[in-house]
């Protein structure tokens, strides 16, 4: 858990970062210098892409996730074919891409001309946008095999939205016009790429290999097999997580403004995703050098002690947030209402997904990984009909709904299947005391008098919630991890001063 927790620390703190600029960006340049439509397009245009470029990859990253172990071991690196697979495997998937969209355009723009027209006169910026994180998802997947999962972090977390944020600051400062910065915003990714590609030309750890080698000789029917299951089962799971605002733009009765509305919500609950994030780079290489070594007692230990952690810092950021949803609204203004409710529902069906802890990453590197196809479509089965039904219906809330229907029964699966294939469940005794106890602190809170100052009242509900909460955690050691983390970090404080 050493290396986990380490590097899990070093990526969270850039993560956090980068969310404090991204947050920037979300809740107070976009609201204030651009309109609800111009907001909802480049929610929409990033969206889409992600699930274009999720079938561009082609099959790549799982390829190079499952299968580096056995490369590593059996090649030099100077006949290591596996990057030359890879990078071939995307273009092929890029070529596909750019003959589908536009094939499909006419009937895209279809759907799209009524309610967001803004997005049908910009449907060419998806292309750049498209390739560039195509071919970034393909040298993130390198760098985690490589265990620099700190870069990756630092290129999506924190070169991303500083981009963005200079793309915002040049549209503001009146030196780019607006369409001069969707084009930009459709390049976003272009700096975090080139860094990824200078880490890796900085490693000396991949080298390109034209030649077929005999692992590939040996293992490509096995490789494509997994491949072309696994892309489905992640184009599948891409689908449900982005098909929220994809129908919203489509079918909820504003359009791209709904869209920006949801996207607000959707942003703050990410904050919760961030220890997962970086838990989940730097778990993958050991989990699947555990399963390569049939060591399930090492997976087991992982997967309950980070259920507990990611649980534990997903309430206590949960609660923070939830404290000052009011707060929130008064700031953004009456369009934003209905952000209060959504969060609820994010935040709840975002805690479930945390308690489950590892249990995708478990699955798909396992000799189950088809189980994890399995999965991924019956997610989008659900996650469709309940998006578009629910939208029609009660608009933008109904996206909320269904991402916690669909998210709740996703992870009972695979919950299920862990637990009858391994016998192996994330949950304890320590579960239950962490709930009682994020729930009293919660309920201490919540009704303290509100102040006037929305700043003042934030902060000191903010203040007193984490304090609380923190204190109570230590106090009866819920995490050994955490306890130790910070049991270290005044160690290490007292011993400078």
């Amino acid at each position: 858990m050493g290396i986990v927790r380490k590097q899990s620390i070093y990526s969270s703190i850039f993560i956090y970062i980068g969310f404090c600029i991204g947050a920037i960006n979300i809740l107070l340049l976009f609201p204030r210098y651009f309109s609800t439509e111009e907001f909802g397009l480049t929610r929409l245009l990033l969206d889409i892409a992600l699930l274009y470029a999720t079938f561009s990859t082609f099959g790549s990253l799982p390829i190079t996730l499952k299968f580096f172990p056995f490369y590593n071991t059996y090649l030099p690196p100077k006949k290591n074919d596996l990057s030359f697979l890879t990078i071939t495997l995307c273009i092929i998937g890029c070529i596909l891409f750019i003959l589908f969209s536009i094939i499909f355009k006419d009937l895209i723009i279809r759907k799209y001309q009524a309610r967001s027209p803004l997005f049908t006169a910009h449907y060419h910026l998806l292309y750049p946008l498209t390739i560039s994180i195509t071919f970034f998802y393909l040298f993130e997947s390198y760098l985690w095999t490589l265990k620099r999962t700190i870069t990756t972090n630092v290129a999506k977390e924190l070169i991303l939205r500083v981009s963005v944020t200079i793309f915002i600051g040049l549209y503001f400062f009146k030196i780019i016009d607006i369409e001069q910065f969707f084009i930009l915003f459709s390049l976003s990714y272009v700096p975090s790429l080139l860094y990824l590609l200078w880490d890796i030309r900085k490693s000396k750890s991949y080298k390109f290999n034209f030649s077929i080698s005999s692992v590939t000789r040996r293992l490509w029917r096995k490789m494509f097999s997994f491949a072309f299951f696994i892309l489905t089962g992640n184009v599948l799971n891409i689908l449900s997580r982005t098909i929220d605002t994809i129908i919203i733009a489509s079918q909820s009765t504003n359009g791209l403004t709904d869209a920006a509305i949801f996207t607000i919500p959707t942003y703050i609950i990410t904050l919760m995703d961030v220890p997962q994030r970086s838990m989940t780079s730097i778990s993958i290489p050991i989990i699947s050098e555990a399963w390569k070594e049939k060591n399930r007692a090492k997976i087991l230990m992982l997967y309950q002690k980070t259920s507990l952690n990611l649980l534990l810092i997903g309430l206590l950021i949960f609660g923070t947030i939830y404290l000052n949803a009011d707060n929130m609204v008064n700031f953004l203004g009456p369009t934003f209402a209905p952000i209060k409710e959504i969060i609820l529902i994010l935040g709840i069906a975002k805690i479930l997904d945390l308690g489950t802890g590892l249990n995708s990453q478990i699955l798909l590197l396992s000799k189950y990984w088809k189980i994890d196809f399995i999965t991924n479509m019956l997610f989008v089965i659900c996650a469709i009909p309940l998006n578009y039904f629910l939208i029609k219906s009660n608009g933008v809330i109904g996206a909320a709904y269904a991402n916690l229907i669909a998210l709740s029964f996703f992870n009972s699966i695979r919950f299920i299947y862990i637990w009858k294939l391994f016998k192996m469940q994330p949950f304890s005794l320590k579960t239950l005391l962490l709930f009682a106890i994020s729930i009293i602190c919660f309920l201490l809170i919540y009704f303290i008098p509100t102040i006037s100052n929305i700043y003042i009242d934030s902060a000191m509900r903010s203040v007193l919630y984490i304090g609380l909460f923190s204190f109570c955690i230590l106090k009866l050691n819920v995490s050994e991890d955490i306890s130790e983390l910070l049991l270290n970090f005044k160690n290490k404080l007292l011993s400078k001063l």
